[in-house]
């Protein structure tokens, strides 16, 4: 993601330590997705938005696998935390990768939904105010399961209350603590290192960091932002799934602005590194998903399926048609229910038919193979027509061989082509030909019939009983 704001004096410190236990899961909880992408790797790409001076992420359990699915992109650091004790002995270990910033900025690796937009307001309130600790919080009308902000009778903030640690007065507070905090790295570290545990859980709490700052003199402020499901924390399957339908309405709406009409929106998935140009139908049921690029002027749907694939402009995918890791050329249409799997490229005009499937092959431009038929492990040229039933056989039980067909080709329906073989241009071959020698181009080619036979007194088998 393209930075959108400078941020050069500020560190990032991203909380992602946690194992997650409510997910009920082997993996780490922030490595589990919404719309393709891993709770962090959301929360990554809004932080980077900042162009801060550095990201630091601190890790526990699963850390080798987080960094692993993360990669090693510049600009992030990556510590551990070897026992979880707490969000504050969190970012205590990142102490010495910020002691050159003017600022620190912590957010939670679990909250997919951040923008970098509210990251950056939250930060500028703070560079304005000349705070020492600035936390942003929402109002909630369900606030459970969220520290509380508290206020003084003059609306002063004075602290955070963690909800193990609240009264029923406090409970009843609907302003929340979305845990992301700005705070000044020359007061973080010192106030961290006052931080004690005794609390409920044995922790030690980051946000315990206010009331100590409240309580030096230092200022402290509770900066509120605008869309409260922004700071939704996931910590189990029912908030993925929450998180991913918040997530899922803003992307439709977004493509929606951007000229993409989505038909029926609440039945359709698009994944949020997918791209899709202007005035592209995307019809009921359809999912786009991973790294998928649709062009302008498509029509796809309903109920087609496209995973990391290629479509140029003007292409037609009609219903239940499945494209996985394939390219489709300007103009061509495919389906309906057509597979096309890795490796298939379509060139400009082809045409792909219902129950058609196409793998590891290249078709030329304007050909076509419109009913049921398999094209694998194929080079094809322009022009061709492959009639209804013809395959290519290209796998002899041990390898795979390739079938090169020509310009201008006919194939005629039902017909097998037993590879390695070649057929030239402008050749044609018979219906329910079996092909397993090079075919000469030009001309008319068939392969040996049987003669047909009637035999006028043959009877059907009966079923066995018993």
């Amino acid at each position: 993601m393209a930075a959108q704001f400078n941020h050069p004096d500020l560190q990032v410190v991203v909380l992602a330590a946690g194992k997650g236990v409510r997910m009920r899961s082997a993996k780490p909880k922030v490595l589990h997705k919404v719309l393709g992408l891993g709770l962090l790797e959301h929360v990554l790409h809004s932080a980077e938005s900042l162009a801060p001076k550095g990201i630091s992420v601190v890790v526990g359990f699963g850390g080798k696998a987080v960094r692993e699915y993360i990669g090693m992109p510049r600009g992030l650091d990556w510590v551990e935390q070897t026992e979880q004790l707490g969000t504050a002995h969190a970012v205590l270990q990142c102490e010495k990768n910020c002691e050159n910033s003017s600022n620190v900025l912590i957010v939670c690796g679990d909250t997919p939904l951040l923008s970098g937009m509210t990251l950056a307001r939250l930060v500028e309130a703070h560079n304005s105010a000349n705070a020492s600790v600035s936390v942003l919080s929402v109002d909630l009308d369900a606030p459970s399961g969220y520290g509380r902000i508290l206020r003084d009778k003059d609306d002063g903030f004075t602290g955070i209350v963690e909800e193990e640690d609240a009264d029923a007065e406090q409970r009843a507070i609907g302003e929340i603590s979305s845990g992301i905090f700005c705070v000044r790295t020359a007061d973080l570290f010192k106030l961290l290192h006052q931080v004690e545990s005794n609390n409920a859980q044995g922790e030690y709490y980051l946000p315990d960091i206010v009331s100590m700052a409240v309580s030096q003199g230092l200022l402290t402020q509770a900066v509120k932002g605008a869309d409260a499901a922004e700071i939704l924390g996931v910590n189990d399957r029912v908030q993925l799934a929450e998180a991913e339908a918040v997530m899922q309405q803003r992307i439709i709406r977004d493509w929606q602005a951007n000229g993409v009409s989505v038909e029926q929106p609440e039945t359709v998935r698009i994944e949020a590194s997918v791209s899709i140009g202007v005035d592209t139908v995307i019809r009921a049921g359809t999912h786009l998903i991973g790294s998928t690029r649709v062009g302008d002027e498509c029509f796809v749907g309903p109920y087609a399926i496209l995973m990391d694939a290629w479509l140029d402009d003007r292409v037609e995918v009609f219903s239940f048609s499945h494209i996985v890791s394939a390219s489709v050329g300007a103009g061509a249409k495919v389906g309906p229910f057509a597979r096309l799997r890795p490796e298939a490229e379509l060139d400009e005009d082809v045409h792909i038919g219902n129950f058609v499937e196409v793998k590891k092959s290249v078709i030329g431009r304007g050909s076509k193979v419109n009913h049921l038929s398999y094209i694998g492990d194929t080079v094809m040229g322009g022009g061709c027509n492959v009639g209804a039933g013809s395959i290519t056989c290209n796998y002899d039980g041990a390898n795979k061989h390739q079938t090169v067909v020509g310009d201008g080709v006919f194939v005629g329906s039902d017909t097998k082509l037993i590879a390695p073989i070649e057929v030239g241009d402008n050749a044609t071959i018979g219906a329910g030909s079996i092909i397993s020698k090079d075919v000469e181009a030009g001309g008319l080619t068939l392969s040996a019939r049987p003669e047909q036979r009637h035999m006028a007194n043959w009877q059907r088998p009966s079923k066995k009983k018993g």
